[in-house]
């Protein structure tokens, strides 16, 4: 008996050690986020609103997150955990915070979640905050998500404005969601194409704002060599201004600066600038709190918001725009109707609530108002809010869209500017929503950021996704001109010293852009093969000119063999951004040199010419009489109908048995540039293989089963063999057993 209880104990004790030294399973509950207790500084977290950083004052360890300069009780600090979250999934929020500068007040623990819905503030937790202890916060959130998720923020707010804050050991407990696949190192060589034939959106131009420090620009002593800094140089096309008639006692003498320097800009160019002008405020008189901060449209003595007065105001600003020379040709009746701030702000709600005048009633008053006393009206942009999805909820209470020539946002949410792919999804969900009317991004600034490198890097990168992922028909940066180390350039206070000014960074990011196009252009299609580059291009009217804005977002350099597709230069110009080069002339574009560009690099290339569209075998004839094709093998390859890329036919392997092979060759006298094709394979992975060479040298294979996918491979000038072969090994067959090709563009 004794003997046998031992036994026991020890299979017991053997049992439990074997659980212990388990692996934990991939469905454990862990902390969702990065350095929940500010050990590691700042990082993985941002300020909402507000500075943010960190304090020796800790609940536990070294530091706390340290909210400051707080103007609302919605400001605070934040952490992203969009992707992470399991849609369905519950999980526990919870944090301490404590008091600074206040005996007590609320304290809040929110998360922001965006999706097609619109944005949707939800709250886990409040409790009362004090500057004597720590209070715990803690809720449970279960992630319900319709359409695309574009931002999953929680943070941490509550207190009146001017409390700070101190927060520490935050946790968001549950099951984390699958990572993403991390894409493929980049390659030091990759290819690159350009498509003219292929268009998507017109470009109205590239634009900023003067809305603040005129009078810094008008009094500063090299104001006329800030002119062509500001407008000539840069190439900007639309000036942004902020409404202020009415708005104070000087109203019509800064009306007249602004057409003094709308006078300098269109000299600095050569040709007229459009201009749009936004209001951030109405005058007092039309505000429900008799000022021009916060607030919204006043009600008259019947209880019912002034919209038509509000309306006749636009209408009347105009004409006094007029009046001072300064015609409108975008109007924005409110800058972010959705936010509130300390600063000239009026906010709507999408349609009226007892609260808050509704946007969609003001918008419509606007336009009838304009529409009934103008000729030749602007172009009337809606709804000019924080971010695309804030955008959603004022686009779809619209009274009359037709109305609105195109939808305005501003690019405040949604992501984070450190990582500008983190607005994509947000941006391709509103394109594919709204994408039937010009888009246009307003408004975005870094702040002091714009000294940095970085700043400009991701300024660049922002500028490409809003235009490729969005289409976006112009971009704005807020500050054209500023003071405090922020704007594309930045000047000193004209009344002090010996005053100067600074071209920051992102000036030279945006110039990429700015300086190289024109109203009236088009984005086109371009590809390239690396993931460390983002490429983008766009042509005139008349296909005369062609410009290429490359980004290397990597840490290695990059030799880009680049195709034209058919466009032929005859002059040209590479140049180049760098930490210490600025839009620098770098020579002439040789196609049949790759194109060198270094780790994180922005390269223009500026392109004069002429384009005949590309040689192409789209095998829409039905069979192989566009070229003089040559098949080998054990089994011709053949046209056929039942899974073409695009149109009705596209050509595919021959049957074959194991062992054999079947083969496709062409041979074309060629111009020195990119051959590119599309190529979809089911087959045994590993073994049963499309094959493409030049000159019987292999390019590529594909196994396995891979959809339609286009792919470029440098050509040199001369006489070349094109072959694809579809071979098997010698035994096993899985999926269609075969290969197509489509679309074939050829460098002749």
């Amino acid at each position: 008996m004794k003997a046998s209880n031992n036994i026991t104990s020890r299979q017991l004790f053997l049992l439990l050690l074997m659980i212990f030294l388990m692996p934990v399973s991939a469905d454990a509950i862990e902390n969702l986020l990065v350095n929940p207790g500010f050990e590691e500084g700042t990082t993985g977290w941002a300020g909402r609103g507000c500075t943010f950083s960190t304090s020796t004052v800790s609940r536990s360890g070294s530091y706390s997150g340290y909210a400051t300069d707080r103007s609302s009780t919605w400001q605070g600090i934040k952490q992203s955990v969009l992707g992470k979250m399991i849609p369905g999934e519950t999980y526990t929020i919870s944090a301490w915070m404590k008091l600074e500068n206040s005996s007590s007040d609320q304290i809040i623990v929110t998360v922001e979640r965006r999706d097609d819905r619109g944005v949707s503030y939800i709250r886990v937790d409040q409790s009362t905050g004090y500057n004597s202890r720590w209070t715990r916060l803690s809720g449970r959130f279960t992630l319900d998500v319709v359409g695309i998720l574009t931002t999953l923020d929680v943070y941490f707010e509550g207190p009146a404005s001017g409390v700070n804050f101190y927060l520490d050991d935050v946790e968001v407990l549950g099951l984390a969601a699958e990572p993403p696949e991390p894409p493929e190192p980049p390659k030091p060589d990759a290819t690159g194409s350009v498509n003219i034939g292929t268009v998507y959106q017109e470009l109205e131009g590239f634009g900023a704002s003067g809305a603040w420090y005129k009078n810094w620009l008008m009094a500063h002593p090299q104001k006329n060599e800030l002119y062509d800094v500001l407008f000539g140089q840069l190439g900007l096309d639309i000036y942004r201004l902020r409404n202020l008639y009415q708005l104070n006692d000087d109203w019509s003498s800064t009306m007249a600066t602004s057409a003094e320097i709308i006078q300098a800009a269109e000299a600095s160019l050569g040709h007229p600038i459009k201009v749009m002008i936004s209001s951030w405020s109405p005058p007092a008189y039309l505000k429900s709190n008799s000022s021009t901060s916060r607030g919204t449209l006043k009600k008259d003595a019947y209880g019912n918001y002034m919209y038509d007065e509000f309306a006749q105001w636009w209408a009347d600003s105009l004409v006094e725009y007029s009046n001072h020379g300064i015609i409108a040709d975008y109007v924005n009746i409110q800058n972010e109707p959705d936010y509130l701030a300390d600063w000239d702000t009026c906010k709507f709600t999408p349609t009226e609530t007892s609260e808050w005048a509704g946007y969609n009633l003001a918008f419509e008053a606007v336009y009838q108002e304009m529409n009934s006393r103008m000729t030749g009206m602007p172009k009337l942009l809606a709804p000019e809010s924080f971010g695309c999805s804030a955008s959603r909820a004022f686009i779809e209470e619209l009274i009359d869209p037709s109305h609105v020539y195109g939808y305005a946002h501003h690019l405040y949410a949604d992501g984070n500017f450190d990582d500008p792919d983190s607005f994509v999804p947000a941006m391709q969900s509103f394109a594919a929503k709204y994408g039937d009317k010009p888009l246009f991004q307003t408004e975005y600034s870094c702040g002091a950021d714009a000294i940095l490198f970085s700043a400009a890097l991701n300024l660049a990168r922002h500028m490409y996704n809003s235009l490729v992922h969005e289409g976006v028909c112009s971009y704005f940066y807020w500050n054209l001109f500023w003071g405090n180390e922020a704007g594309l350039v930045t000047l000193d206070n004209p009344w002090q010293g010996s005053p100067s000014y600074t071209i920051n960074p992102i000036y030279y990011a945006f110039k990429h852009y700015s300086a190289f196009t024109d109203p009236g252009w088009y984005r086109v299609e371009a590809s390239t093969d690396s993931t460390g580059l983002r490429i983008c291009a766009f042509k005139n009217d008349d296909n005369t000119e062609l410009t290429i804005v490359i980004i290397n977002v990597s840490e290695i350099d990059i030799n880009l063999s680049l195709s034209l597709g058919g466009f032929s230069p005859e002059g040209s110009g590479v140049y180049r951004t760098s930490e210490t080069e600025h839009t620098a002339y770098l020579g002439t574009f040789e196609q049949s040199q790759p194109l060198a560009l270094g780790s994180e690099t922005i390269t223009t290339v500026s392109l004069t010419g002429s384009y005949s569209p590309p040689i192409t075998e789209t095998f829409e004839t039905g069979n192989f009489s566009s070229f003089d094709w040559e098949f080998s093998g054990d089994a011709n390859w053949l046209i056929t109908s039942d899974q073409s890329n695009s149109g009705t036919y596209c050509a595919r392997a021959g049957s074959i048995q194991d062992g054999e092979s079947s083969k496709l060759r062409l041979e074309l006298d060629c111009i020195s540039g990119n051959i590119s094709f599309y190529c979809k394979v089911s087959s045994e992975s590993g073994y049963d293989l499309l094959r493409f060479s030049i000159d019987g040298i292999e390019q590529d294979r594909w196994s396995g089963n891979e959809d339609w996918a286009e792919v470029s491979f440098p050509v040199m000038e001369g006489r070349r063999t094109f072959e694809w072969t579809y071979s098997k090994d010698d035994s096993v067959s899985d999926g269609d057993d075969t290969a197509w090709v489509d679309n074939i563009i050829f460098p002749i």
